[in-house]
């Protein structure tokens, strides 16, 4: 068996499904246990740990309670290793999209297209601007190892973001309207609904039309109250999730 499950367990006060937990929680820490890895059939783990298959049955349990594990049922099933909880302060900071993103690695980024249309009923709304006036529709797909992950699809009013779509945008949208405009997201309002996959998710993402997808719906407003931007960012449902942690629970 792979070292990366081999342990050297204290049988002590410690019981033994905790002192489990804990070492895998450090492997995945050190990324020893990378994202994504499936963890060996509990009989096998058992046996190479001398413990009962309960034993381990308990440990995987309380990681997958901690969000660290998720099990899969079916033929093609198992114990993966998933992301690391995300704080519920931590998404309020950052925001959905960006929590999404970064707890999946998707930092690689590609231009699928930019256009200038008129931001019509629903785009006046929101950024505050006439239906006619112009806005800039930036269409993006987010890429986890080279596999497509997300489209992002940002419309920024064209009079406060002049020329932004004959500029590079394969790196940090935000970063560029602040230097380049000195303007920026410094405060969100989302919404996050589930969605079919469009034909154009298909074409774009290789995912079937209708399958599951995760739609965050955004307004960005700048530091004096301004929007900014509007945006709908459509991931995989496969591949995207979050596990938050709350402190303070209401019933």
């Amino acid at each position: 068996m792979d070292e990366a499950y081999t342990f050297d367990l204290e049988r002590g006060s410690t019981p033994l499904y905790l002192a489990i937990a804990e070492q895998l929680t450090g492997a995945i820490a050190s990324g020893r246990l990378a994202k994504g890895t499936r963890l060996p059939p509990e009989r096998q783990f058992a046996e190479s740990l001398a413990v009962s298959r309960m034993t381990v049955r308990q440990a995987l349990g309380e990681l997958e309670r901690a969000g660290l594990l998720r099990r899969v049922v079916g033929r093609s099933g198992g114990t993966f290793v998933r992301e690391p909880v995300v704080r519920r302060d931590a998404i309020q900071a950052i925001g959905l999209s960006a929590a999404l993103r970064r707890e999946a690695n998707a930092a690689h980024v590609e231009l699928i297209s930019t256009e200038i249309e008129s931001a019509g009923k629903r785009g006046s709304a929101v950024l505050g601007v006439g239906q006619d006036d112009d806005v800039v529709v930036i269409v993006r797909l987010r890429l986890v190892k080279g596999k497509p992950f997300a489209v992002e699809r940002s419309s920024l009013p064209l009079g406060l973001f002049p020329g932004i779509e004959k500029m590079n945008l394969a790196g940090s949208l935000y970063g560029l309207m602040d230097v380049e405009f000195g303007l920026r997201p410094v405060r969100m309002v989302e919404r996050l609904e589930t969605a079919g996959a469009r034909p154009s998710d298909s074409r774009t993402m290789g995912v079937k039309r209708g399958a599951p997808m995760i739609l965050v719906e955004r307004i960005g407003y700048s530091a004096d109250g301004t929007a900014v931007e509007f945006a709908r960012d459509r991931f995989r449902g496969d591949s995207a999730f979050l596990v938050v942690e709350s402190n303070r629970v209401e019933g």
